[in-house]
């Protein structure tokens, strides 16, 4: 159980309160009212030079079968999955992702009706349904602190965050109730090597990060382009307009709003280390000027809705072209078996495309889910990701946590059945912290300890299935 662990730390050696409840989709019905095709490419190319028109309401591309087959769903539009780039155009064509159009039609028409009608339509390689994704968190949901009995200084810890002694999941000495010596990811020994580089970029796709909170920002990767830019203008040519901070995929703007699920992973990952406030992150540097990863924001999830309304596959494909080469996603279907075509291409393009001057390749890191049972659940579950289960605090698997061959590596992910003390500590929106569980919570220690490794012995050369195995 505790292979995980082993490996982070001698790897690096090798080589040298109050409760917050945010609304989820647990439905595994699929969207109404929009399916994914993907083209044939001779089709594609038709449909991409030409335009899309509107007759009587209806779609229409100049392509008879498309427009057939629109007219058969009552489709009100039809448009490519990603915006155009001249950059990575050529890139995103190896993979076929040019051809992912997503077509929108009336409600009256089921989903699976109108995946059916294109899939026997001339000129369609394939069709899905487009089901939403659940987080991996606690049902509790959050618990935040009483910031008023926060410490002022951080006794007998390396470094001077007043709450670190309090994230066991870090070093865990088995002072608090239910806990037991060694039940943690023994970081303290890691930061002897590493404490996080700013090469190395971790995109978190997931609800919206808070960028300004005090224990994240100096922690964030800025689009310095567009930052400087002229606003409404594309100014680094990704399709993109104004996106400083990362894009949010669920209103398709560069605005990006705070998400308590969002933020919590966030600062595992790499909130600000050695500044005395709030937590430690696992990659948040030393404190020094300029240490500590760089974290983006890819907003899949949207706290101001029900459900979870961003473009995954467009996030993930985004997140490479930023030069992220580690995804933190700590979401996915809650049915066995089930999964999406075009979110797996989009984890095969980063995985073979994404770059950086610590990495050749990506490596996406997925958190296997809480229904505590044992079917493949995707994409945790495909073979080309890190698939991350949850412990406790007494060394044991958490019993929410799904298990099978298909997964990889066990994290602290905590239990709060017993109280707060037990579950994962980390930041949340407007400045605050608190504790929830789950296999959400296990994985961003992995993709931080992913990170650490980048720091410490990452180079151009070096290979993501290096850092996988």
């Amino acid at each position: 159980m505790q292979k995980f662990f082993v490996w982070a730390v001698f790897a690096l050696a090798l080589f040298a309160g109050n409760v917050v409840q945010e609304a989820k989709a647990e439905d595994c019905s699929p969207k109404k009212g929009v399916i994914r095709v993907k083209l044939q490419p001779e089709v594609a190319l038709q449909v991409g030079t030409a335009p899309i028109m509107r007759t009587n309401g209806m779609v229409t591309t100049g392509v008879q079968p498309l427009d057939r087959a629109s007219r058969n769903v009552k489709a009100t539009g039809i448009r490519p999955m990603l915006p155009y780039s001249p950059k990575f155009a050529r890139q995103r064509a190896k993979y076929g992702l040019d051809r992912w159009y997503v077509v929108t039609f009336d409600e009256s028409v089921s989903p699976d009706e109108a995946r059916k009608v294109f899939a026997t339509t001339a000129g369609v390689e394939s069709s899905e349904v487009i089901t939403p994704m659940s987080l991996k968190e606690g049902d509790g949901g959050f618990r935040k602190i009483d910031k008023s009995k926060i410490p002022t200084r951080a006794d007998a810890m390396p470094f001077n965050d007043p709450l670190l002694s309090q994230q066991w999941h870090y070093q865990n000495f088995g002072t608090i109730p239910y806990s037991v010596a060694g039940a943690d990811i023994n970081l303290f020994s890691a930061w002897k090597s590493a404490t996080g580089n700013p090469d190395v970029l971790v995109a978190i796709i997931d609800g919206g990060v808070d960028y300004t909170h005090e224990d994240l920002a100096a922690n964030m990767y800025v689009n310095t382009a567009e930052l400087n830019g002229k606003e409404g203008v594309d100014d680094d040519g990704n399709g993109y307009v104004d996106d400083i901070y990362g894009w949010n995929f669920c209103t398709n703007e560069p605005k990006i709003y705070p998400h308590s699920h969002g933020t919590h992973v966030a600062g595992t990952v790499a909130a600000v280390n050695n500044n005395g406030i709030g937590v430690g992150g696992v990659a948040g540097g030393d404190g020094t000027p300029g240490s500590g990863i760089r974290i983006i924001s890819c907003q899949v999830f949207d706290s101001r809705s029900g459900t979870a309304e961003g473009d995954f596959a467009a996030a993930i494909i985004y997140a490479a072209e930023k030069g992220a080469t580690i995804a933190q996603c700590s979401w996915g279907w809650n049915a066995p078996e089930y999964k999406e075509q075009a979110v797996l291409d989009a984890i095969d393009y980063f995985t073979a495309e994404a770059r950086s001057d610590k990495m050749n390749g990506g490596l996406c890191i997925f958190a296997t889910g809480n229904e505590g049972k044992t079917g493949n659940y995707y994409p945790a579950a495909y073979d080309k990701v890190v698939a991350v289960t949850s412990m406790t605090s007494e060394l044991t698997p958490a019993s929410y946590s799904n298990y099978g061959e298909w997964t990889d590596i066990i994290a602290p992910g905590g239990l709060l059945d017993y109280g707060e003390a037990q579950g994962v500590l980390s930041t949340l929106p407007g400045n605050e912290y608190g504790y929830n569980e789950g296999t959400s919570m296990a994985t961003p220690h992995v993709s931080g300890v992913a990170a650490l490794v980048l720091s410490r012995y990452g180079s151009p050369t070096f290979l993501n299935e290096t850092l996988r195995t």
